[in-house]
């Protein structure tokens, strides 16, 4: 018996890992003292908030 691929559930195992992804570079931008460190970990978390929008847009409505 063959799975078939579901597109959406792969849509929102990209957001889910995007999701964690942004949980660890919070905590280390919580944790850092470095100002410079501080505003690429920002970018980056901003960079991963617009992937997850982008996414989430992929998905049907109420998904």
């Amino acid at each position: 018996m063959s799975k078939e691929f579901n597109p959406e559930t792969d849509v929102k195992a990209q957001i889910e890992r995007l999701l964690l992804e942004i949980k660890e570079l919070s905590q280390r931008r919580a944790d850092t003292t470095d100002p410079q460190a501080g505003e690429i970990l920002t970018d980056q978390i901003k960079d991963m908030e617009d992937q997850i929008a982008f996414l989430q847009r992929q998905l049907p409505e109420g998904g």
